[in-house]
């Protein structure tokens, strides 16, 4: 195919570049004749016109070529100059420049022959990374609409010091208790498990039940649900709802602490009260900022307090 587009561009430009001198000379040597010029003049006079048309066609063209390839030169150097800055900020950036480096040679070689479906699902990830990069950049909090599941995960795999946690029955129960709810679900399982791995790497791991009643305590898939906890070597504590002050009423929600550093907060549809169906998560956010953390530490600490160490949670 590339041949046949040459070909057909080579015979027009020879035709012009020939055919149209040789012409002009032949118009030139009959217009000569019929003023009555020497042929041998004439003829000169055809050549010299044949030869000038030609010369100019050729420096026209020249020039035109000269012009396309220096756009193709400046064009060239921008693009290199975009990849050498690009290069430059791979390797400044705190995500790893060797990670950087392995996206986009795997990104590179998606091409034709993947499902079309799933390269626009590919694309949908992409702009989500690249969303949650810039989210990032603010220092703000990052919002997502719903549950999130790889952030938590994720944080826990991550976690270095701590995690501090506020587990709302409402919150974490499904239709029957504890059973069928978030710690029998496939993302409870994985949590926990990511937690034992947390705690096998010296993270310190502290949670609240926070439960209606006291009643609650001795339910049997509650017991179980603590009991697993602490077998993974999670420090659970259970704090009854009607015993807090109302002055801490209002600090009775869905958050964890990572590290002191990163809060994981969710959003319920209903607020804890007693009753009440589990609501369904409606957002989750993730906020850096040092105010909000401290903030939810020392509620954390307060409810812990609160919360009678002495007491085992199944008496």
């Amino acid at each position: 195919m590339t041949g046949e587009r040459m070909t057909r561009g080579f015979v027009p430009g020879i035709v012009l570049k020939v055919g149209f001198p040789l012409l002009a000379g032949l118009i030139t040597l009959v217009a000569s004749n019929l003023d009555g010029m020497q042929v041998r003049d004439a003829l000169e006079l055809a050549a010299i016109v044949a030869f000038g048309i030609a010369l100019i066609l050729f420096i026209v063209d020249t020039e035109i070529r000269i012009s396309a390839v220096g756009g193709l030169v400046t064009a060239g150097f921008a693009r290199i100059g975009k990849l050498a800055e690009l290069s430059a900020k791979m390797e400044r950036s705190s995500l790893g420049p060797a990670l950087l480096e392995e996206f986009l040679e795997t990104a590179c070689r998606v091409d034709g022959r993947v499902n079309p479906l799933l390269q626009r699902i590919a694309r949908q990830d992409v702009k989500r990374v690249s969303t949650f990069l810039r989210q990032l950049q603010a220092g703000g909090e990052i919002a997502y609409d719903g549950e999130d599941r790889e952030w938590m995960l994720g944080l826990t795999r991550e976690a270095e010091s701590s995690i501090d946690a506020i587990s709302l029955s409402t919150v974490d129960a499904g239709v029957l208790g504890l059973d069928g709810g978030l710690w029998t679900s496939d993302l409870g399982i994985r949590y926990l498990d990511d937690q034992r791995k947390a705690i096998a790497r010296k993270v310190r791991i502290r949670r609240i039940f926070v439960v209606e009643h006291e009643d609650m305590a001795r339910e049997e898939s509650f017991l179980r649900v603590t009991q697993m906890q602490r077998n993974a070597g999670v420090q659970v504590r259970m704090l009854d709802q009607k015993l807090i002050p109302d002055y801490l009423q209002s600090m009775i929600f869905d958050f964890i602490v990572f590290d002191g550093v990163v809060s994981y907060e969710t959003a319920a549809g209903a607020p804890f009260t007693k009753g009440q169906p589990r609501p369904g998560t409606l957002r989750t956010r993730m906020a850096p900022e040092q105010a909000r953390v401290r903030d939810l530490e020392q509620r954390f600490e307060q409810l812990w307090e609160r919360a009678d160490p002495e007491r085992q949670i199944d008496e």
